[in-house]
């Protein structure tokens, strides 16, 4: 069984459609706070597209979708990325999530995402879930906890992380730059789309990269939000990126060093080896700054003929 939860009035095809709300299409009016009214691992997939955050608790309802699911099911999350202004501000907004969310569903520590999304990390390790506590209980109440299932522990593995980023970022950036510029700047990216595994059985870590390198189900409605590749755009930044002018400088003065180290000499063409065009505003700047410094050149006084005031005037020529 596949469902959506939260499916509103777009409801994820072939999915059973749950929300509060009786919208055309809901299969299930359903509050997922609660609850969800479903048998243990009876559930293959499960989208929640732009749902998450209006939970009132968001690790419960992780932990619901994990109870209802079998192992290896595949849960899909779109959700509002935390670091826009809009977005903070929006008070109905009660859960805001980042790449660092999923770090909580699990104990496992390896990553199966690029690890430049988490340049900026604090924490080397990959999952930052707290120790849990081990008290030591009666057989008859860890019965009792088996069988209603609160004793199994969430983990939920990221297969695939995905952002979208606002449209004046389009094709001005090549991805890593984009990436840096998310981890250390408010209001770039605006969306952020998660793939995850349950998993509740021993697999493996080859298995899962598998499972990440596959297709996944997604909503309809991203493509058309993802940027075209960059050749298709030109053009400069449209603003200023402060302090990571300096370090997306020195990045793409690396790569050029290293390409232009592996063509041979005798290779490279003389259109090949003018130098790059430079920044006009960053040449602009050169200039007022050199004009600001050099001193200013008076021209030299012209010299006016002295004439006496006792000179008369001149007797015509016979």
């Amino acid at each position: 069984m596949k469902i959506d939860l939260g499916c509103g009035t777009i409801k994820h095809p072939g999915c059973h459609g749950i929300d509060k709300l009786p919208y055309d299409g809901v299969d299930l009016v359903h509050d997922f706070d609660s609850p969800l009214p479903f048998e243990a691992g009876t559930v293959d997939f499960v989208m929640a597209s732009n749902s998450l955050q209006y939970a009132a608790d968001a690790d419960f309802v992780l932990r619901e979708i994990y109870r209802v699911c079998r192992h290896r099911a595949v849960v899909c999350i779109v959700v509002p990325y935390a670091h826009v202004s809009a977005h903070i501000a929006n008070r109905r907004y009660r859960q805001l999530l980042n790449e660092h969310a999923p770090r909580y569903w699990t104990r496992h520590p390896v990553c199966y995402v690029d690890p430049d999304e988490y340049k900026l990390s604090g924490s080397r390790n990959w999952s930052l879930m707290e120790e849990a506590v081990v008290l030591p209980i009666e057989e008859e109440d860890a019965e009792q906890q088996n069988a209603e299932g609160e004793s199994e522990e969430l983990d939920l593995r990221l297969l695939k992380l995905e952002f979208f980023y606002f449209p004046p970022y389009d094709g001005l950036y090549e991805p890593h730059e984009l990436s840096l510029l998310r981890q250390s700047q408010m209001n770039v990216a605006y969306q952020m789309m998660l793939h995850l595994v349950v998993v509740k059985e021993q697999i493996s870590d080859e298995e899962i990269s598998i499972m990440a390198a596959q297709p996944l189900e997604e909503p309809a409605y991203v493509d058309s939000q993802r940027f075209r590749p960059q050749e298709e755009k030109s053009g400069e930044p449209f603003l200023y990126t402060g302090p990571m002018d300096l370090l997306l400088d020195g990045m793409r003065a690396g790569e050029a060093g290293s390409a232009s180290a592996s063509i041979p000499e005798e290779a490279a063409s003389p259109a090949a080896q003018q130098s790059p065009p430079s920044n006009r505003r960053h040449d602009s700047s050169r200039r007022k700054k050199r004009a600001a410094r050099s001193p200013k050149k008076t021209p030299p006084a012209r010299n006016k003929p002295n004439r006496s005031k006792r000179a008369g005037k001149r007797k015509p020529s016979k």
